[in-house]
């Protein structure tokens, strides 16, 4: 030990050691300057630990001298320096630990600051995801307390029209019934739903009714905070229920703070009329077929023959006839005079009736009389801002670029709402707008997972987006329940894999030909065999089978000349006589605003 001493091998050894350690220091705080990987710093310790017995080794052999490094049994005893040279090294040693600690100490404040910083950070960023507008609200469907299912469509009407009464008795931005009815019975948090849609504010509550007496019982919660903003229970018979929603609406405006304007109506409303009304609206709610709109439509009737001046029931029978025009045989120039009555006279005792206003607006732009359509939809925004189906309805009317504004705000309002989503989805298609599009079509494949159609949509824009690899695995979203709808996600999966591999296009030809001979074809199926066809290469086969088309769905044609489906077929003689005869964003008289097609409505 006293030889290792006498050559300076343990302060060479705690020097090399302290050196390290300064140097890994400074290497662990310059690896994000200097763009180094993660792994340098531990590789730098690999590195010299493997050179430590190099050093220790060459500590022994080696000796400093005047004359220069020597073999330490060639230095002469005259020229040895071995006490000067361990009084080298230890100030030496005393430097290097002094400069590591000074490292140490500055990367444990520099990394203390950064996850202060990060920290705050993260809670800015939190804190802006989740910024909703505060004169937004919710109002979720309210609890029926007697349990029985058979009464739900009393508790869910109350609430409907609760919803309808905020909306346009205030200031406030309400969430459509159609999307709030879907949190019915939901264990998920305000907090949680405030940030699903967005909204400040929620209203949620119960109702009972028995004997003629009907109880609520209503609070109100800021979603940001999870805190209470107002309570309060309601006793009062059913005759004075009406009378109630205005005192609960009145409440909540003054709760935050928002402009009161009240209906200026004084409900006086047959019980039993009222009743009816509640149970056509659950019908009309749910209705995808002719015979619950028809069920509706007999309820309305009789709602009218108890109190003739109920306006809603006069507004909703104008909707039910307009919905029995797609889901029914009752042709629309059949339905259009008896609409027409119905929404004249709802207006005639409630001017203020939006129901009506879209209802009629609805008639009148299916009649030609688009002009009157518009002042209509204009109308129902003023008196209810917060009316989803009056904002898609009126941006069918507009220049494409303000039927995105439109539809933006139906969306805000009503996300649940396929009809919105797609009419978004087609507007950003026609603007080019390929990824902006993919919002609302990731959307509607949520909402429609059983249909083929939402599956096909959602392949195109990828394609477009020139992600082939994602439009193959679009179909694997859907579920289609119908041998039409499922032959149509084979297909179309094969379609585009073609695509990617041209060695399946045969068999991917061979399976759309299939879908062309089926008996059960629909109007929406054969556009997406269309679709398909064009991902082929068929583009003589698509323009026999356009003209076809056309004739039995002209609003389907309406956007020929902008719609990215067609881009194939532009230049083609055939396509453009189809564009002269049945496009409408091309006519002299809109080529300038590139009016939004007006391929799909709002009933509600």
């Amino acid at each position: 030990m006293s030889e290792l001493g006498r050559r300076n091998v343990p302060r060479a050894a705690l020097l090399y050691a302290g050196a390290v350690w300064a140097l890994s220091q400074g290497l662990s705080q310059l690896t994000p300057a200097l763009g180094l990987p993660d792994a340098a710093t531990r590789w730098f310790l690999i590195a010299t630990a493997i050179g430590f017995p190099f050093w220790v080794a060459f500590a022994w052999y080696y000796e400093f001298t005047p004359d220069g490094i020597k073999r330490e049994s060639e230095a002469a005893p005259d020229e040895s320096i071995v006490h000067s040279t361990g009084r080298k090294l230890d100030f030496a040693i005393i430097g290097v630990l002094a400069i590591a600690v000074v490292l140490l100490a500055s990367g444990y404040f520099v990394r203390k600051a950064a996850h202060a910083a990060t920290g705050a950070q993260a809670v800015a960023e939190q804190d802006a995801v989740f910024n909703p507008p505060i004169d937004t609200l919710v109002v979720l469907p309210f609890d029926n307390l007697g349990n029985d299912p058979a009464q739900r469509y009393f508790s869910d009407g109350i609430t409907e029209e609760l919803t309808g009464a905020l909306a346009q008795g205030t200031g406030l931005r309400v969430i459509a019934w159609d999307t709030a009815s879907r949190y019915r019975d939901s264990r998920v948090a305000p907090d949680a739903i405030g940030k699903m849609l967005n909204v400040a504010n929620l209203l949620h509550g119960s109702i009972e009714r028995q004997d003629g007496v009907v109880r609520v019982m209503a609070e109100l919660v800021d979603t940001r905070t999870g805190t209470q903003l107002w309570a309060a229970h309601y006793d009062d018979s059913f005759a004075n229920l009406f009378q109630v929603q205005d005192r609960i609406t009145a409440a909540i405006a003054n709760a935050l703070k928002v402009r009161f304007a009240g209906s200026g109506q004084v409900h006086h409303v047959d019980p039993q009329a009222h009743d009816l009304v509640l149970k056509a609206r659950a019908l009309m709610g749910a209705a995808s077929a002719a015979a619950p709109l028809e069920q509706a439509r007999r309820l309305l009737e009789q709602a009218i023959a108890r109190d003739p001046d109920y306006a809603d029931a006069h507004a909703l029978l104008a909707g039910t006839l307009l919905g029995l025009t797609q889901y029914s045989t009752l042709p629309l120039k059949d339905a259009l005079p008896g609409l027409r009555d119905e929404a004249n006279h709802a207006l005639a005792l409630d001017p203020r009736n939006v129901e009506a206003l879209v209802a009629l607006g609805n008639a009148d732009l299916d009649s030609g009389h688009a002009a009157r359509a518009k002042s209509e939809y204009e109308r129902a925004l003023e008196i209810n801002p917060s009316s989803a189906s009056a904002h898609l309805n009126y941006g069918t009317m507009l220049p494409l670029k303000q039927a995105v504004a439109q539809e933006l705000a139906a969306v805000m309002l009503d996300p649940d709402n396929p009809t919105a989503q797609s009419n978004l989805l087609v507007s950003y298609f026609d603007l080019g707008e390929y990824q902006l599009a993919l919002t609302p079509d990731l959307a509607e494949v949520k909402l429609a997972p059983h249909e083929a159609d939402s599956a096909l949509t959602l392949a195109q824009n990828y394609a477009l987006l020139h992600r082939d690899a994602d439009a193959v695995k679009a179909f694997d979203l859907v579920r289609p329940d119908t041998g039409l709808g499922k032959a149509l996600v084979d297909a179309g999966r094969l379609t585009y894999q073609s695509v990617l591999d041209p060695k399946l296009h045969a068999q991917a030809l061979a399976a759309v030909d299939a879908l062309r001979r089926r008996p059960d074809l629909d109007p929406e199926s054969e556009g997406d065999i269309m679709q398909l066809l064009l991902a082929l290469g068929q583009n003589n086969t698509v323009l026999a089978m356009l003209p076809q088309s056309c004739a039995s769905s002209p609003f389907g044609c309406t956007d020929l000349s902008i719609n990215p489906l067609w881009l194939p077929l532009r230049g083609a003689p055939e396509f453009a006589e189809l564009v002269k005869k049945y496009d409408t964003v091309s006519k002299p008289a809109t080529s300038s605003s590139t009016a939004a097609p007006a391929s799909s409505v709002s009933l509600q």
